[in-house]
């Protein structure tokens, strides 16, 4: 997400609310202040977010996002994590339930992107009117260098957890790695050792033309080498009888 600061600390942005009649883009004569005095911050951003107005179907497009920083006071409704934010919405949902807040949860973020006007029934702007520190309660912004200080530490926190956590991760990664090559080096020089055993019973088996009887099976040597087959290594030899009949023998056999 890429943000930028438009006016920094700076001063009393009060949020007006116009309220719309449902189905309609015209506004009603319904408009709200809301926020006054409490406003401390602006900032946009540009998000992809999801322009299906039924949100049926998926159609996600870059927006650049508003929002308002505000103060909550000390009794009201706790934040949500949205938009990677502690979010509030401009008026309180009827199923929210005040409570006292912690210095931490006193202040939010105002989404003021006006997405969906119409469906939602009302649009939201922020204006300026003030300098920094001039306006609202002293304990506003005692409490935001708090707020500010507390949400500093608790990012630099999750980034170190995310670090180890990371670190955690390729160092797994890179025992399995090991692994799964000692893993391989093992069957390979098993493998060469099956092998090398299996081409030192070839010396047990006569040259090629040899006339021999195994197991009552007489005929001449025609062929004498080693195989691989379903995952063991033999040696053998096929023997041809006057008949033209073959028999394989093993190398043991002789």
């Amino acid at each position: 997400m890429q943000s930028s600061w438009r006016l920094g600390y700076t001063s009393y942005m009060p949020i007006t609310k116009t309220n719309y009649t449902p189905g309609q883009y015209e506004p009603s004569s319904v408009v709200e202040t809301l926020f006054v005095d409490r406003v401390i911050r602006i900032e946009t951003a540009v998000e992809t977010r999801n322009f299906s107005d039924t949100f049926d179907y998926t159609d996600m497009r870059s927006v650049t996002a508003t929002y308002a920083l505000v103060w909550l006071g000390t009794h009201g409704v706790p934040p949500e994590a949205r938009h990677g934010r502690p979010m509030t919405y401009s008026t309180p949902c009827s199923w929210h339930v005040p409570r006292d807040l912690e210095f931490h949860e006193q202040f939010a973020w105002v989404d003021c992107t006006n997405m969906f006007v119409d469906r939602n029934g009302y649009r939201l702007a922020v204006k300026l009117d003030g300098s920094h520190g001039l306006f609202g309660e002293p304990l506003m912004w005692a409490n935001l260098v708090a707020w500010e200080a507390y949400h500093k530490a608790a990012a630099e926190k999750r980034a170190e957890e995310l670090r180890i956590e990371q670190e955690a991760r390729h160092a797994a990664e890179e025992a399995e790695k090991a692994k799964r090559a000692a893993r391989h080096a093992k069957k390979v020089a098993k493998e060469a050792t099956m092998k090398a055993e299996t081409e030192k019973l070839l010396a047990r088996i006569p040259a090629k033309g040899t006339i021999v009887t195994i197991d009552g099976f007489t005929g001449q040597i025609f062929w004498a080498g080693c195989s691989k087959y379903y995952g063991k290594w033999s040696a053998r030899a096929g023997v041809k009888n006057a008949k033209g009949e073959v028999a394989w023998i093993s190398a043991d056999k002789f």
